[in-house]
This record gives structure tokens, sequence and C-alpha cells, in this order.
């Protein structure tokens, strides 16, 4: 591995790592969802139904369906409350990995020749 790989890879890791302990935190949100739905007598399947996941990220509005009974209801609120600070962790996560990855390749290339 060249300098400026190594650089490139050190300088995005802290972006990436930010990035992985947002989808872990994610993971602990679904989990305690499953764990309401669950209380209540009902299932709440978030990682295995691919259209529920789609409808978290993209189409929040279609998210609740009318014939959610109430524990799924709530878990559902419970995910959608997590949603926003989700999404916006993740962003940052890139925008750090991004720029870490720049500037370290770039000052390596500068300074290193």
């Amino acid at each position: 591995m060249t300098e400026g790989e190594f650089a490139f890879f050190l300088g995005a890791a802290p972006g990436l790592i930010y990035t992985i302990m947002n989808m872990i935190r994610l993971q602990q949100v679904i989990n305690a969802a499953e764990a309401m739905a669950r209380a209540h007598g009902e299932v709440l399947d978030f990682n295995l139904s691919t259209e529920m996941s789609a409808s978290f990220l993209f189409h929040p509005g279609r998210f609740l369906k009318h014939g959610d009974g109430p524990g799924v209801m709530a878990a559902k609120t419970h995910l959608l409350a997590a949603r926003r600070t989700f999404l916006r962790r993740h962003l940052l996560g890139f925008v750090y990995a991004s720029m870490g990855a720049f500037v370290s390749s770039f000052t390596t290339s500068v300074f290193m020749g």
C-alpha cells in the first residue's frame, strides 16, 4: 500500500467509524421498536421487510398504515422519531469520510512529494 492510499483510508476512517456507529444505534432503536410491538402481542419485522425499510427511509408518510395495531403503531412512531437523527448522522459521517480522505490524501501528496 502506498503512502497516498494509506493516507486516504486513514483520513476516511473516522467518518466510516461514525457511520458504522450510527448504523449500530439505528439497529438498537429497531430492536427496541420490535420489543415494543412484542409487548402488545404484535410482530414488527423491520429487518425482514424491504418494503418497510424503503418506506422508513424514502416515504415516511406511507410508513404508518391504517391496519397497524396499537403496538406496531407505537413501534413505528418510535422509529420515525429516530429517522431524522439517523439520516443527519449518516450524512455527517459521509461528509467526515469524504473530507478526511481528501484532506489527508492532499496533505500527503503535498508534503511527501
